[in-house]
């Protein structure tokens, strides 16, 4: 069935039944599928269009469906929606029933707002013409600086953005397409790609639209340039050559703005890493730069995940600091040790979304903090609880011995560290643990240096459980472990202390390819058992901020010394995910259509909640004045 209507705008918008099929075309590639789906004439193409072209996603409610699951899948084509068009503040959606019409608005950043109408409502048909009018003419519905989309045969739509030059002066740049969105009713994060554009001399292939707090205490633009990169630029870490800062305005959002960030570099997204030694050196490197800018630039990123740790494959095509820059001191990366390059500034990893990131100069001493941040999954434990993870009965591993290379580049490391060899265990005294220090102990917490390492376990582990090794059998993923690892801070505690004790790894957590890594998971996981504050005051590791990423960092390398060559460490992965037991199959992929596509473009890799509004009040302006200047009450 097609309904349209005509506004006299020389497009005409088509109500189409799409119940039957998923629209292609989302930067998530996302197979759900929309009942009801609006888009203009020419956006129709054999009866299919494309989610970045879609102006509207809808639901209708059938036999058998709980009314709250009819709205919440009415709700989930919003959350697409929005994450299919970074040109679009709000999203538009319906549930019709027997007895009229929800109307729905996603509004990024802020949440749903909704309204139900019945049928024989006597200005339903006024409602139902203001709502649509909304659709031909958004106006701040709609981001202004998107000026232009078009269609493209690869990348599905191609954008035109006006981007400021300077105060005075702006420039409209096509050929932007979007390889990642995420949160669409939180920070919002639109990633689009142009590999080929320079803004002046200086690459500005990436831009990325994020919506964040008004008056929050630091900004990513001002982290990367004046911290990161000062006195000289950092290898791994990305490097910011653009910034602007877009008002949304009342009555959509009064707490957040659009963050606009222009990047010089890019790569594909974590879980696209194709072997196993890949993995745990662009690790190795993680660390690596984390312990520097925390040393060295007094920088915490706070938000180590799959999505904030890309992996650039041809490295040795990505650009370098300029050689008359002096490299930073103190730093030193996996390839170099390995003997796989001269240049220890060599990475195959950049370290990118500093949105979270902290700077920890004394200026900043007297601005309230927010402990509290990180990514599900690899957020670590004590940041989600709060607090110093609850003391058990443990024992504390020490750190283990240096390989040659390591101890030849870090001799002052290896000398600080001499006195926790690998024989020496202490056990936290519970005895001396009572209410009073437990309060203290929440008190005094922040989040620090440790916290980032510990989300590099987690983003190890996660990439173990999901990946699955090509020409491989098929192997499910335990849903015990599953669970763990996906629920809070309190169950991944379980799965932490499962995994660190001597015995072989909970059932099906990895693929049995990669039965030889369980001792390397194992050992990482028994430093993370017991959070340092339990431990005694004469204990050097209290303290020591290095200590968790000294561990790891020597693990990781010792385990590839120890296993190079062998087939589990070379093996490529599948592009789709192993699939979780006593579940329905898994569409999850390593990587997005969009992403692959991007990667292989870069010739040189360069840098639900209810609310309520007078909805219906809005949408009756609407009829009455053509502006986009309407206060709601």
């Amino acid at each position: 069935m097609i309904f349209t209507l005509d506004f006299s705008q020389g497009n005409t918008l088509e109500f189409r039944d799409t119940g039957n099929r998923s629209p292609p075309g989302h930067v998530t590639d996302t197979k759900c599928n929309p009942d009801i789906t609006a888009a203009f004439q020419n956006n129709w193409k054999d009866d299919v269009v494309r989610w970045p072209f879609i102006q509207l996603a809808g639901e209708t409610a059938s036999r058998g469906k709980p009314p709250n699951i009819q709205r919440g899948q009415a709700i989930s084509y919003l959350h697409y929606l929005l994450l299919a068009r970074p040109d679009l503040y709000v999203a538009q959606g319906l549930l019709s029933s027997k007895k009229g019409l929800t109307f729905f608005f996603g509004i990024g950043g802020e949440g749903i707002r909704e309204f139900h109408v019945q049928w024989d409502h006597e200005r339903f048909d006024q409602l139902l013409c203001a709502f649509i009018y909304r659709l031909y003419q958004p106006g701040h519905f709609a981001d202004s600086s998107y000026i232009n989309i078009e269609f493209d045969k690869e990348t599905t739509a191609k954008y035109t953005i006006n981007i400021r030059i300077s105060e005075r002066e702006k420039r409209a740049v096509s050929g932007f397409y979007p390889i990642y969105a995420r949160n669409p009713f939180a920070t919002r994060t639109h990633v689009l790609s142009h590999p080929r554009f320079k803004l002046g001399d200086k690459n500005l292939s990436i831009l990325k639209d994020q919506l964040c707090r008004v008056g929050r205490r630091f900004e990513e633009l001002k982290i990367l340039q004046e911290h990161v990169h000062k006195p000289t630029q950092v290898p791994g870490v990305v490097v910011a050559t653009y910034g602007e800062t877009i008002p949304i305005g009342e009555p959509l959002s009064k707490e957040r703005w659009k963050h606009r960030l222009g990047l010089g570099e890019s790569g594909s997204p974590f879980t696209s890493i194709p072997t196993l030694s890949q993995v745990l050196e662009t690790l190795f490197d993680v660390l690596e730069v984390l312990r520097y800018l925390r040393l060295h630039r007094e920088v915490l990123h706070r938000d180590i995940s799959s999505g904030n740790v890309l992996y650039v494959e041809n490295s040795s095509d990505r650009s370098s600091p300029p050689k008359t820059v002096p490299l930073p001191q103190d730093l030193c990366f996996a390839k170099y040790l390995l003997g796989e390059s001269n240049d220890p500034s060599k990475t195959s990893m950049l370290l990118v979304d500093f949105n979270l990131a902290e700077h920890l100069g004394p200026e900043n001493g007297d601005k309230p903090r927010i402990d509290r941040t990180g990514t599900p999954i690899f957020i670590a434990r004590a940041v989600e609880w709060g607090a110093p993870v609850p003391p058990t009965l443990a024992r504390v591993p020490g750190i283990p011995q240096s390989c040659s290379p390591y101890a030849t580049a870090h001799p002052d490391r290896v000398k600080e560290f001499s006195s926790l060899i690998e024989k020496q265990h202490f056990d936290p005294d519970l005895r001396c643990i009572d209410d009073k220090k437990v309060k203290k102990s929440r008190d005094e917490f922040r989040h620090e240096l440790n916290h980032d390492a510990e989300s590099v376990f987690w983003l190890l582990l996660y990439w173990a459980m999901v990946v699955q090794p090509e020409n491989c059998r098929k192997e499910k993923i335990g849903a015990e472990p599953w669970s763990q690892l996906i629920g809070d801070h309190k169950t991944r505690n379980r799965l932490i202390r499962n995994i660190a004790l001597p015995e072989p790894l909970p059932d099906n957590l990895i693929h049995s390819l990669y039965n030889p890594l369980e001792p390397l998971i194992t050992r990482l996981a028994a430093v993370l058992v017991i959070d340092s504050y339990w431990l005694a005051a004469t204990d050097p590791r209290r303290e020591d901020l290095y200590y968790i990423t000294e561990a790891f960092q020597r693990l990781i390398l010792n385990f590839i010394i120890d296993n190079r060559g062998k087939e589990f460490m070379h093996c490529r992965v599948d592009k789709t995910f192993r699939k979780v037991q006593e579940t329905q199959d898994s569409h999850a992929l390593s990587v997005s259509d969009v992403q692959s596509l991007d990667a292989q473009s870069r010739v040189i890799p360069v840098g639900c909640v209810r609310g309520s509004m007078n909805f219906c009040l809005f949408l009756l302006l609407c009829l009455l004045q053509d502006t986009d200047e309407i206060e709601i009450d």
